[in-house]
């Protein structure tokens, strides 16, 4: 296979916006080097290990020689750990992440549970900066959000990593592996910008694995978007420390949370993670006016108690605000949870009318085209003014952000007048 310089990918872009090969009306899912022109022999290509490594944001680095204070790598909070916590012998050079709650501890030569960041001579190094393994142009309402600049098309892009492991995960190739397993994509930033502007997406959108997992390329992607005057969108489960979602907050424009469930043995069971920083990353997200949006994916036995979504609906409502729009989206057995059947129906309409009662004003049912949660709906004169059928949107009845049936206010990031592209 041919190996996609930056130089060629920037040539390509430039072509294709000519050509039209990567035109925002194709929204097929296809790869943007899938839909070049025929002439061209593009192809992702294995970066070899370490290829884009650039250093990690968020660490602290200390030497383990002659040391027996546990305190020093695990915090003071961990101060009363017993001595047989450390069993392994402090010598080298250690680093302790502080990314995400985890809070690894990585040894020389090591790497975090998401599998990108990496330990060397006590310098921790991002192994995901720049080497892309899933580029493709998708409609914004597939991330989903339904009230960011409907009908927008996206220029999506994920590595290879994730600190979570849900047992579910339908990316599961691609997030539960190291950059170097994966087929990957010499992409940098500057390209990847090209890459929207080309293929007339104004949003670049982080996604389909764990964006933290690939925290400084997604940083400096932004912000370099944001200079170009493109918009950015996160699609991530919010499982990152406040001062790097902080930092996060002031180069992106949207991020969507996905909320696993309410509760935290469902966290440390599916996941391998905690709901407390979850929802502590949603009150940051907020305070920092970023548009915000939240996907429970229901899951049948596992996280479908009606008593706990409710409870998740009313802490959304009394804790962040009734005006977030909160999507119920439908489960289908993946992964290591393939012996569950999908979400019923029903069980999704009960969620529907629970959050509605508990008074969020934006509910939506994900995963089931033609359900009537699709919609959105004025919450004044209860009118549909976005009608949607899966990720197409057929009738779109705003002017900026006012209904135009009532004058009501609807919150989000919405069109000037009508979206392009000819939507009644």
């Amino acid at each position: 296979m041919k190996r996609l310089t930056r130089r060629d990918f920037l040539t390509l872009a430039g072509a294709a916006t000519i050509c039209g090969a990567v035109a925002a009306a194709d929204l097929s899912g296809k790869s943007w080097w899938e839909r070049l022109p025929e002439q061209v022999s593009a192809s992702p290509t294995l970066n070899p290990p370490g290829h884009w490594a650039v250093e990690a944001l968020y660490y602290t680095s200390f030497s383990g020689e002659g040391s027996q204070n546990c305190a020093t790598c695990h915090g003071e909070a961990e101060e009363q750990l017993p001595v047989a916590y450390c069993h392994i012998p402090h010598t080298g050079k250690y680093v302790r992440c502080s990314l995400c709650p985890h809070h690894c501890i990585i040894a020389d030569g090591k790497r975090g549970l998401c599998r990108t960041r990496e330990n060397r001579a006590g310098r921790l190094y991002s192994m995901a900066y720049g080497n892309p393994c899933a580029v493709h142009i998708d409609p914004i309402e597939k991330k989903p959000f339904f009230h960011f600049l409907p009908t927008a098309a996206a220029f999506s892009l994920a590595t290879a990593g994730c600190n979570l492991r849900c047992l579910y995960c339908q990316n599961w190739n691609i997030s539960q592996l190291t950059p170097e397993e994966a087929q990957n994509t010499d992409l940098p930033p500057e390209a990847v910008v090209r890459g929207a502007q080309g293929g007339g997406a104004p949003v670049i959108a982080y996604t389909y694995s764990e964006p933290t997992a690939f925290y400084e390329y997604m940083l400096e992607t932004s912000r370099q978007a944001h200079q170009a005057g493109l918009r950015n969108a996160v699609v991530s489960a919010g499982f990152i420390d406040p001062e790097p979602l902080q930092e996060l907050c002031g180069s992106v424009d949207a991020i969507k949370i996905d909320l696993k469930g309410f509760d935290e043995g469902f966290y440390q069971k599916v996941c391998q993670a905690k709901l407390e920083p979850v929802l502590e990353s949603i009150r940051t997200i907020y305070a920092n006016g970023v548009h915000l949006e939240i996907v429970n994916l229901v899951v049948p036995t596992l996280n479908d108690n009606l008593e706990q979504l409710r409870s998740l609906a009313r802490w959304i409502v009394s804790e962040i605000s009734p005006d977030i729009p909160l999507h119920f989206s439908r489960f289908f057995p993946q992964y290591k949870l393939d012996n569950l059947p999908p979400t019923p129906t029903e069980t999704l309409d009960k969620a529907y009318q629970i959050a509605q009662e508990e008074g969020l004003r934006f509910v939506y049912v994900g995963n089931v085209p033609g359900h009537q949660g699709n919609n959105t709906y004025c919450p004044k004169c209860k009118r549909p003014i976005i009608v949607r059928e899966g990720f197409t949107v057929l009738e779109y009845h705003l002017r900026g952000n006012i209904c135009e049936y009532c004058g009501e206010i609807i919150p989000g990031v919405f069109w000037a007048d009508k979206p392009p592209g000819g939507v009644k």
